[in-house]
Order: C-alpha cells, then sequence, then structure tokens
C-alpha cells in the first residue's frame, strides 16, 4: 500500500453521491473483482484507510472506479476517485494498465491488436492483463465501412487472396484447438498471430473488396481470441478484444460477424449476472445482424436472446424467440445438416442442434422449467460433435448442478464423474470453476458413499501439480 500524505476528498464525495457506506463500496468492489477471478475481502475498514489517504494497489483502484461508473450510471475514472498514480492525471483504468483500449474507445484496431498481444506475450504484463477490468460502457454504435486505399498496381491481388484464406486457415485451426481444450491452450498464440501477422495487414494499401474482406477475417479471429479470453475467466481481456472485433466488423461493412460479436458479449454479460446489459447487447444482435445471418446464425443470435428476456421475467417474449431460433434450423433439417455447423458457413458464429439445445435449457432454467432445461441439456450432450469437448464439460457441469438441484444425487454423482473424464483435457478458467463448484456441492453430501468417492476424485484431480497455472 502507498501511502499519500492528504486525505481523499474526491473519494469522500462519491461515496456521499453514491450514497453508499463503507461497506456498501467495499462490498460493491468485491463482486466487480470477483468478475475477473480476484477474491476479495475488502471491508469498510479498508474504505476508511483510502479515505485517510492509502492508495491500494492496482488492480483496485479500477474496480473502484467501476463499481462507482455501475452505481453513478456514468463513467468514473481513477482520477476521479482520488487514486491515481502520481503524474497519471485523469486516465482511464485500461490506459494504466496499458493493455489496450477502454470499451467505447477503440481509435486504431492495429495498434490495439498490437498492446494486447505484446502484453500476452510478456510474463509480467500478461498478469496485469488478467486484471483488466471488466465494465458495464455500452459498446461503440456501428460504424460506416471506413475508406480503402487503392492499390493502383493490380499486381497485389494474389498476395492479397492469399493473406485472406491464410487467415481463414488460421481461425480454422485455432478454432478447432478452442472447442477441444479450451481457451487458455493457445490463447497466447492466437494474441501473437493478430499482433504480428494481422495488425500489420490493417494498415496496407489494398482493393476495397480486398480491404474489406481482410478487415472481415480480422474481426473472426480477433473475436475468437476475445472468447478464448472469456472460456478462461478473463472477461477484461475478453471485452476488450470483442470490442475491437466490433471495430473491425463495422468498417468492414460485416453486419453478421458485427451482431455474432454482440451476442457474444451478451453471453458474457448474462455470465456474470448483468441482465439487463445482456438483454440490450442480444437486442442489438438480432437488430443489427438479422439482414446479413444466414438461418444457422440467425437462429444463434435469436436464441440468446432468448436466455437474455427469461433472465429478467420475458416468459413469452423468450418462448417466441425460442420458437423463432427452431423454425430457422428447422430449415436446414430436410438437408439431414441439422446436428452439425453448417459446413458453408463461416467457422464463427453458427449455430447447430446442441447449441440450441443449449440455449433452450438456459431459458427453461430461468423460467423455472428446470425438469424441461435437463432434459434440453440431455438433449445437447447427445447432439454435441465429439470435437467439441469443452462444450461438452460445461454442459455436463451445468447438467449435473441442475439434478442436484431437484434433488437427483444419484444423477448429479454419474453426471460430475463424465464431466472429470474430460476435464483433465481442459485449460480454460471456466472448467476450474465448474471443478470448484463440483467441490463445493458435493462436499455436504458425503455420508453417501457415491457422493464421498466424487468428492474424494475432485479433490485429488484438483491437487494435481499438473493444474497450477
Amino acid at each position: 500500500m502507498a501511502a499519500q500524505h492528504e486525505p481523499n476528498e474526491r473519494l469522500r464525495a462519491l461515496l456521499a453521491e453514491a450514497h453508499w457506506t463503507g461497506q456498501g463500496l467495499a462490498r460493491a468492489v468485491n463482486a466487480v473483482g470477483a468478475e475477473s477471478g480476484r477474491r476479495l475481502r475488502y471491508t469498510r475498514a479498508s474504505v476508511a484507510h483510502w479515505l485517510a489517504g492509502v492508495r491500494p494497489r492496482p488492480p483496485v483502484p479500477e474496480l473502484i472506479a467501476e463499481a462507482f461508473s455501475r452505481r453513478l450510471g456514468r463513467p468514473i475514472t481513477v482520477w476521479a476517485v482520488g487514486l491515481d498514480g502520481p503524474g497519471n492525471g485523469p486516465l482511464c483504468g485500461a490506459a494504466r494498465w496499458n493493455v489496450g483500449p477502454a470499451v467505447g474507445t477503440v481509435g486504431d484496431p492495429a495498434a490495439a491488436l498490437a498492446e494486447l498481444g505484446g502484453a500476452d506475450a510478456d510474463p509480467a504484463r500478461r498478469a496485469a492483463l488478467r486484471d483488466v477490468v471488466y465494465t458495464l460502457a455500452p459498446p461503440p454504435g456501428p460504424l460506416d465501412p471506413a475508406p480503402a486505399r487503392r492499390d493502383t498496381t493490380g499486381r497485389l491481388g494474389r498476395w492479397w487472396h492469399a493473406q485472406i484464406e491464410a487467415a481463414a486457415g488460421v481461425a480454422q485451426f485455432f478454432s478447432a484447438a478452442d472447442a477441444a481444450f479450451g481457451g487458455g491452450h493457445a490463447r497466447s498464440a492466437l494474441a501473437a498471430y493478430l499482433a504480428s501477422d494481422i495488425a500489420p495487414r490493417l494498415h496496407s494499401a489494398a482493393t476495397p473488396p480486398l480491404r474489406r474482406r481482410m478487415l472481415s477475417a480480422a474481426a473472426n479471429l480477433t473475436y475468437l481470441c476475445g472468447f478464448m479470453c472469456f472460456d478462461d475467466n478473463m472477461n477484461g481481456a475478453a471485452q476488450r478484444y470483442y470490442t475491437i472485433a466490433l471495430r473491425l466488423a463495422a468498417e468492414a461493412g460485416d453486419r453478421r460477424m458485427h451482431g455474432v460479436v454482440l451476442r457474444a458479449m451478451s453471453v458474457q454479460a448474462h455470465h456474470l449476472g448483468h441482465h439487463g446489459h445482456a438483454l440490450r447487447l442480444a437486442e442489438a444482435a438480432v437488430t443489427g445482424g438479422s439482414p446479413a445471418a444466414g438461418p444457422t446464425a440467425l437462429a444463434f443470435l435469436l436464441g440468446q436472446l432468448a436466455v437474455a428476456r427469461a433472465n429478467v421475467g420475458d416468459r413469452d417474449g423468450a418462448l417466441a424467440d425460442l420458437r423463432a431460433a427452431e423454425r430457422r434450423l428447422d430449415r436446414l433439417d430436410r438437408l439431414d445438416r441439422l446436428d452439425w455447423p453448417d459446413p458453408a458457413s463461416d467457422v464463427i458464429g453458427a449455430c447447430h442442434r446442441a447449441s440450441l439445445d443449449h440455449q433452450r435449457a438456459e431459458t427453461l432454467a430461468a423460467l423455472g422449467d428446470r425438469p424441461g432445461a435437463i432434459a434440453a441439456l440431455a438433449a445437447s450432450l447427445r447432439h454435441r460433435p465429439p470435437t467439441e469437448r469443452r462444450c461438452r464439460t460445461i454442459t455436463l457441469a451445468r447438467l449435473a448442478g441442475l439434478q442436484l438441484d431437484h434433488g437427483h444425487l444419484e444423477a448429479a454423482v454419474e453426471t460430475w464423474h463424465r464431466f472429470l473424464d474430460d476435464y483433465p483435457y481442459l485449460r480454460c478458467g471456466r472448467a476450474d470453476t465448474a471443478l470448484a463448484t463440483l467441490r463445493a456441492r458435493i462436499r455436504p453430501f458425503r455420508d453417501n458413499a457415491a457422493a464421498l468417492g466424487l468428492w474424494r476424485r475432485a479433490a485429488a484431480i484438483a491437487a494435481h501439480p499438473a493444474r497450477d497455472r
């Protein structure tokens, strides 16, 4: 802790404006920190120290600023709460961390990708990248496609086609690795590829059609890197990548990709418990992405809108969105392709039966239909392609939790054992969180022999040295 010489009057004024006690602020800071995987235990005594002039170490000033931003409904910077470092001035948390732009402030996407990739490549800065704070600031709105510098020589067309094809191949590779082994396995490699190979291409001269295709390819890869961060519980970094992907998709005029990224941001907000924000993002995804989306991508967007509506209590709207999503996929049923991703669609943003079944389960669970949610998750597992190990594992954990909630201990134990069968293959924060949840939830049932065996197996896996990061 670095002490200041004067009481923090800016923080005191914000506390009064927010009508918060010291304990209220401490509780809010702990909650914001939990979104980045930080287990904080601040109390009103901690706030009293901050008011007295003690400056907590990063990223706590950023967490405090975000807590006030949410409470007051306007952006609050680290400077505004009186916790900026000497000589830093009124900079936002992302600028102080030097790991990329805050939401809504993307200037040059190429520079942002280079900065984020550099942070992920440096072990010291990678720790800071994990601490980037997730914010509830609205995403940037759609942009008109940026004017392209025309390649008048006509000699670079073949080179550009090769670069775009290479980017598409790399996206397929990383998408397959992510699906099989989780976002933590190869995220740093993808971040480095974006920084060293893709970012320089964004400033190269090309004909407008080729430039738009390159921007779309870059948006695909950037979105994927954001999802891998989300999967590894790096929610602030995921939000940075998603915001850059939105900007790239907008500059490319790629409304489909723009909608897919907004949907992913809605999933993240839902995962973190910000249900109103998740609904606004899901509505924007459907509104903006529908005109360009094919039936599988539109089903993907509508399914998330159903989940978001259900979690704010809109039962009729949620069920209507689910039916609309099912109609889109049913159009492909006659072609006998319903159980697998559409091979003609892009790597990113396609929906298949397992995905929709999972969205149905989340919708029904939010509406209080636990048996229906359990049946939908079981159907999702049946339809899940064998290559999608990570999704299968996360689905198993969710199913086991619902089974236990419904009083089916033996079924939950069996399902959690299946989860543990897959878990060692994965490197992702969401799977780690699911393992911790398993241990906490099964602990009270250790008088049951089957539950005790599961608890011991989970404890042994959690203690394995290979799980240390």
